[in-house]
């Protein structure tokens, strides 16, 4: 008995679509992080605000008997956040579902494929984007895409590892709320133009310490994390007969060095659209210092926009099903004083 449309769509939506959407953040460590650390409720409207300080008030030493200035001082501010949507197109045809894939079993394990396909395409599109920005720049408009850590990770007047400047974030003037919206972009340079090294990474590192803030996770390309390798290795020490002679991941002051492949580099095996590996820039590596606290991604709470599925719907003049799997969210860095980007790093 053939299946129909509105049996594929109630099985497609309490069935598959629940078990595909881990798959969304599994492919990125980066995103894995963000979603282990980070992740916020997002209900609803066109827009909403990040608070966070950028001043303190200001103690003073006194003698008993002496007027106080009682003048209020604005320590707070909040930057505007919107909702950035993603959606991939899922299609099929009548043919497969009743013909070809007969039966609940076959019909099923195909949506089933198609659903996790999805998954794994806005993945890749996400894990991309986080890297880099969402403004509407001259020559680069990605307004509809999410913030990601190429504009957050600024310090509004040096260039990032995209050659762009972000002197706003989240709608506020980088300026006009002293340094608690620049990440540090210099000493060392966030270009390093050359090799990675020991004083370069603990120099960098250093830099975004305050206090009991420290940084905990440290992501870079699969070159990138070879750099580092070479660069420490020398230190490595053996005591078997069968060394293992370099190492997958490590701690560096405490933070996990991780490579990921969707991190930007000067890979040129990729696809048109970036997806497949990493983005390319145009000359070495991207190195991300981060304190994991202040990333948060915000995910719409409504089921049809928090990784939902559409249903399929019937195409009109042809056996065409489509639907759309989708998502309403945004990233943001509610201190980027705390995080850092290094990049051209070559070796």
């Amino acid at each position: 008995m053939a299946l129909s449309i509105d049996v594929v769509n109630t099985v497609t939506t309490k069935k598959i679509v629940p078990g595909v959407v881990d798959n969304v953040f599994r492919n990125s460590p980066l995103l894995a992080m963000i979603k282990a650390k980070g992740l916020r409720d997002y209900s609803g409207g066109p827009s909403w605000q990040e608070n966070f300080l950028y001043d303190t008030l200001v103690p003073v030493a006194y003698s008993p008997g002496e007027t106080f200035d009682l003048t209020q001082k604005q320590i707070a501010t909040g930057g505007t956040v919107t909702p950035r949507y993603y959606a991939v197109p899922v299609s099929a045809y009548l043919e497969k579902l009743n013909v070809e894939m007969a039966g609940e079993q076959a019909v099923f394990s195909y949506i089933d494929i198609l659903l996790q396909n999805a998954a794994l395409a806005l993945s890749a599109r996400l894990a991309n984007d986080v890297y880099r920005h969402g403004q509407n720049l001259s020559g680069s408009d990605r307004s509809k895409f999410i913030n990601g850590l190429d504009e957050a990770l600024s310090d509004g007047s040096t260039n990032g590892f995209d050659g762009r400047t972000y002197p706003t974030y989240l709608g506020t003037t980088r300026t006009d709320v002293s340094t608690a919206l620049s990440s540090p972009m210099t000493g060392p340079a966030a270009s390093v133009s050359g090799a990675i090294t020991y004083p370069i990474l603990e120099q960098a590192f250093g830099s975004v310490i305050i206090g009991g803030e420290v940084p905990d996770w440290i992501v870079t390309t699969n070159n990138g994390l070879s750099y580092i390798k070479m660069a420490f290795q020398a230190q490595q020490r053996f005591e078997t007969s069968t060394p293992d002679f370099g190492f997958r991941s490590g701690l560096f002051n405490g933070a996990k060095i991780v490579a990921d492949q969707y991190c930007p580099g000067a890979r040129t095996a990729s696809s048109p659209d970036g997806l497949v590996g990493y983005s390319t820039v145009s000359a070495g590596e991207t190195l991300w210092i981060l304190n994991s606290g202040t990333l948060r991604l915000y995910i719409n709470t409504h089921p049809l926009f928090s990784f939902g599925f559409t249903g399929f719907i019937p195409a009109q003049g042809n056996s065409t099903i489509a639907g759309r799997y989708q998502v309403a969210l945004n990233f943001t860095n509610v201190a980027p004083r705390l995080s850092r980007q290094l990049y051209a790093i070559t070796g």
